[in-house]
């Protein structure tokens, strides 16, 4: 399974805690799909990287309200696989559903919960994001990572959009920054 498909399992899972997923209608599958990045919000300026990108749809409901949920994530990994961005785009389309504002690292550890977050520090407001350095163990590697989120379209109490990612690399951050840089991302 490539490391874009965990993300996307994890998003999904993360997703299943705020809202109950409804079945598809009779000849819908949830959609989880592969596809071209410039049908996301996403995008991405840089060179020398491997980009791709996931689309996962579903129906969420909650509180009597029901409607759709749409997740973007994109995927950013250097030529050599020695770093990757991960960023996930969630948005509701029901006029009465809505997410809550939840502490960043309790966000991750909920949709990134194989990944140890050791000596976390979180860093406030950076980039327009909310940030937190720590490091953990990427396939066998010793990372220092990024955790990041950003709540848009506030509605009744909650929000609409959530941004949220994680990045990682082995050795200083430099390249996670430098990637998130070249990226657009809702809310920039």
């Amino acid at each position: 399974m490539s490391h874009g498909r965990m993300v996307a399992a994890a998003c999904l899972a993360f997703a299943s805690l705020a809202f109950v997923w409804l079945p598809a209608a009779p000849g819908q599958a949830l959609a989880d799909e592969a596809i071209d990045c410039s049908a996301t919000p996403f995008s991405f300026s840089g060179e020398g990287y491997f980009v791709d990108c996931l689309r996962i749809a579903a129906r969420a409901s909650k509180d009597g309200a029901s409607g759709e949920s749409q997740s973007d994530l994109i995927n950013i990994a250097t030529t050599e696989r020695s770093m990757f961005l991960t960023v996930i785009s969630r948005r509701l389309t029901a006029v009465r559903l809505h997410m809550r504002r939840q502490d960043l690292r309790q966000n991750m550890r909920d949709v990134f919960s194989t990944i140890e977050l050791n000596a976390w520090n979180g860093i406030g407001n950076k980039s327009g994001y909310d940030m937190a350095e720590f490091s953990s163990e990427i396939s066998g590697q010793p990372s220092r990572c990024i955790a990041l989120q950003r709540y848009l379209n506030p509605s009744d109490g909650g929000y609409k959009r959530h941004v949220f990612g994680i990045g990682c690399a082995a050795g200083d951050l430099a390249p996670v920054y430098a990637a998130l840089e070249k990226l657009h991302a809702p809310g920039d």
